[in-house]
């Protein structure tokens, strides 16, 4: 009879060869495993490879086809969203909403008897003969509506008291955030205190007439100079020119605004060789304005503006920072109604902010599309050159949403508190 052995499985004696069974016992030992370890490892480490292998392969597979859908959508998309076709509309540009096939579009839900521009937004395109259409050509001044409007403003901005950075607005170790950077703040130092005035040289002024003068292509062949020059107190932003078109952008500057990128692009960071030339550019394109540089805006600001402020500290300009506090406020105010994307345009900002300073605003150049009301190109500035017509359509949408701030601009100019200008003076 053959040498067995018992064990008990599932409560059942089974009956193993006793040679099994130790074959068995061997495999379930560490030493037997410990005897074989060298073609364990080589097993485990060639699944391991095999694993990463898989892995990889699947995931450039995986990243082809997301790219490949990528490509798909940016080339098949009808129009992108700030970007007018031959019949001058432009579709999706505030609420994004695609076009379908058949070129069908489908609205969202709309408000109960919406105007004309609230009925162009929720369908999600903007037909700029509309947009033109429903500009009142026949515009008078509603000294009622502009002043209960610049009280709305001021009860929500503050413009009066924290427009710009002063010694009044701000103390040494203060700390303030910067306006385009929630999560990073920066500490009031001496230095700062040394380049702001005691308090804003506007606090007690209140002008008349004011033009802000956007720099839209829609400018050329206006012939609105002499208008513009003939107000009191012109705006103007970015270092826009001015020599050889003056007939239609006039030569008047009382303001100009500066982003600090602007050094960093035409005077390569304000570089020692550059200073002369920015120094002669300012003084001879505007003579003795004031340069507002929102030096807080952000973190990488902040020396571009102060290198500006000492270039120029030996002439007659003077150099202002907004207060961040008032432009995130400023922003608020218009989300509020209505009005998001990243940042606000400087036109907005600084519409809402001379609301407190002047009677009558007049708004020049302010037109987001890359064609006029007839289908005619407009270059994205009025001194730009041909092929930059449709920089307008790359730019704009990434960081202002511009349609939505010109029904904005509509509708307070319907009601007579601001004056939009477009087609020839």
């Amino acid at each position: 009879m053959a040498n067995t052995s018992s064990i008990t499985h599932n409560y059942k004696q089974v009956w193993i060869p006793l040679s099994r069974y130790n074959t068995i016992a061997r495999i379930m030992s560490c030493k037997f495993i410990f005897r074989r370890r060298r073609q364990l490892c080589c097993f485990v480490i060639a699944m391991l490879l095999v694993y990463f292998t898989l892995a990889l392969f699947m995931g450039e597979q995986k990243s082809h086809i997301t790219v490949k859908k990528r490509h798909h959508h940016r080339h098949h998309r009808k129009v992108p969203r700030i970007l007018g076709n031959v019949n001058g509309t432009v579709k999706g540009a505030v609420n994004g909403t695609k076009s379908h096939k058949g070129g069908k579009i489908k609205p969202p839900i709309r408000r109960k008897k919406p105007n004309i521009m609230e009925s162009v937004l929720n369908n999600g395109t903007i037909d700029v003969l509309k947009v033109f259409k429903s500009i009142h050509q026949n515009w008078t001044f509603n000294a009622t509506a502009a002043e209960e409007f610049r009280l709305l403003t001021e009860n929500g901005c503050n413009t009066s008291e924290t427009f710009l950075v002063t010694k009044r607005t701000v103390k040494i170790n203060d700390t303030l955030p910067y306006e385009a950077e929630k999560d990073r703040q920066w500490n009031v130092t001496s230095n700062v205190l040394n380049r702001i005035p005691r308090e804003s040289p506007y606090k007690w002024t209140s002008f008349k007439k004011c033009s802000i003068v956007g720099s839209s292509g829609i400018l050329l062949g206006s012939k609105c100079g002499k208008q513009i020059d003939s107000s009191d107190f012109v705006v103007r932003f970015n270092f826009a020119k001015i020599r050889n078109f003056e007939e239609d952008v006039g030569s008047k500057t009382s303001l100009m605004t500066c982003n600090p990128s602007v050094f960093e692009k035409n005077y390569y960071g304000l570089a020692e060789n550059m200073t002369e030339q920015f120094r002669k550019d300012v003084l001879t394109e505007y003579g003795n304005t004031t340069i507002y540089i929102p030096a807080f805006c952000n973190s990488l600001g902040n020396q571009l503006s102060f290198r500006a402020q000492d270039v120029l500290n030996s002439t007659s300009v003077r150099i202002l920072f907004p207060n961040p506090l008032h432009m995130i406020s400023v922003k608020s105010f218009w989300k509020l109604r209505g009005v998001g994307g990243l940042h606000l345009s400087s036109g907005l900002l600084l519409f809402t902010t001379f609301l407190s300073l002047c009677q009558e605003i007049h708004l020049y150049g302010y037109w987001p599309f890359i064609e006029d009301a007839y289908g005619t190109p407009v270059y994205y500035h009025y001194f730009d050159s041909p092929d930059t017509v449709h920089r307008l359509a790359r730019l704009q949408g990434r960081y202002h949403n511009m349609p939505a701030e010109l029904m904005s601009m509509i509708n307070l100019h319907n009601r007579g508190i601001i004056r939009l200008h477009y087609g020839q003076c």
